[in-house]
């Protein structure tokens, strides 16, 4: 096959999964009513993993107010004949990709290429989902590192596999994400319990997980990271908090700028990245550090998980990392431990923000899989990490 119709087999297959994406969520609405994770629509994918099935899904879930609302994603399940009882699920949660609808996990070609460790989950007889987040392959606003409208987006897709026929999953569970998405997944372990008593998690992972956010705006608000968190950031957080204004942390090019920015989908080709980012990129967003900003630090802290109680957790943290500062995974190490929780941290000394997920991915199905057998957790507290940690930033005057 020529190079031309390789790309125009391509460029016809996105376009075959955006219209599917759209068809699916032409008959729901924000203000739908049911109960969270109910099927509103779904549709098979064509190339699903060997040995699997896949479905593109619309499921109704809450915000982080509990207002009803649906979201998008995906589920997988193995061919294969069902153990005794139901499968397992993992739930995916993914990372920054742009709030632009046509962003959306579940609307790309080929969804499965975006979850780490699928073909590893689903060889073991496990079901997976993945949720695209209220707001961004459906209507409403992008919970975009709002741990508990997250978290349960992330929840009600694992119920969502539950009703959806053919994959036969069950209600224990676990929870794996990168970046946001490991912002999701500590977060779930902070709310499973009270949101879904009626489900069984038994961990929760996170590859370089956005986590203490306080030290890490504070540590990186002069970066050129900023232009890319600090562009959905600023956009999204005042429409959840009315108490923030970008104009009190954001540079006037960084408010002009945002919501474009922030619509740029992360996974294009680094080529558009580049194009669209370069001309900002040696240029300020933020105007001050943003956690010296009472009203903006005190949602900071919100959104922080907290350690879960009877919750273990994995977290894979790559050395290289100038998104995810390693200092910050060690301060969320020392805080968690204090408090008495299994977490086990493990370093990757060449790993960057975005090779994490794939360098980790077996060592966290590995990790998944004892929990799932209900082996002792493993605990990293008494190793000594590789750096120090960082120290949240004093309190604001």
């Amino acid at each position: 096959m020529s190079t031309a119709s390789a790309r125009a087999r391509r460029f016809g297959a996105a376009v075959l999964a955006v219209g599917l994406a759209s068809g699916l969520l032409a008959s729901c609405s924000s203000s739908s009513t049911g109960s969270p994770g109910a099927i509103v629509s779904s549709a098979p994918i064509a190339g699903a993993p060997a040995g699997a099935r896949g479905w593109r899904v619309v499921y109704r879930t809450t915000t982080s107010t509990g207002a009803p609302a649906v979201s998008s994603g995906t589920v997988y399940a193995p061919t294969m004949p069902a153990p005794s009882g139901k499968r397992l699920v993992v739930a995916w949660a993914h990372p920054t990709i742009g709030t632009g609808k046509g962003c959306a996990p579940s609307r790309a070609a080929d969804p499965a290429a975006a979850i780490p460790g699928l073909s590893e989950m689903l060889a073991k007889g496990w079901v997976v989902t993945s949720t695209d987040y209220t707001g961004l392959g459906s209507p409403g606003v992008l919970p975009y590192l709002v741990g508990r409208g997250e978290a349960r987006n992330v929840i009600d897709s694992v119920r969502a596999a539950d009703e959806l026929a053919g994959t036969e999953a069950g209600t224990t569970y676990a929870v794996w994400g990168h970046s946001q998405g490991g912002h999701a997944s500590l977060f779930t372990a902070d709310v499973a319990r009270t949101y879904a008593p009626g489900l069984h998690l038994v961990g929760v992972a996170g590859a370089a997980p956005a986590a203490e956010f306080s030290s890490l705006f504070s540590l990186s608000w002069q970066s050129s990271a900023s232009w890319i968190i600090g562009s959905e950031v600023i956009d999204l957080w005042p429409r959840f908090y009315p108490e923030l204004t970008a104009a009190k942390v954001a540079t006037p090019l960084a408010i002009a700028n945002a919501q474009q920015l922030g619509s740029i989908c992360i996974t294009a080709d680094q080529n558009t990245l580049l194009q669209a980012f370069g001309p900002y990129l040696a240029k300020p967003f933020f105007s001050v550090d943003p956690t010296s900003v009472p009203s903006w630090r005190a949602e900071f802290e919100v959104n922080t998980p907290s350690a879960p109680a009877g919750v273990p957790v994995f977290v894979a943290q790559g050395l290289q990392d100038t998104v995810v500062l390693p200092s910050t995974t060690v301060q969320l190490q020392e805080q968690w431990c204090a408090k008495g929780t299994k977490i086990d941290v493990v370093w990757y000394p060449t790993a960057s923000h975005l090779t994490i997920p794939a360098l980790s991915a077996s060592d966290a199905v590995a990790w998944l899989a004892g929990r799932f057998a209900g082996d002792p957790a493993p605990s990293t507290c008494q190793s000594t990490p590789p750096v120090a940690p960082a120290t949240n930033p004093p309190a604001p005057s």
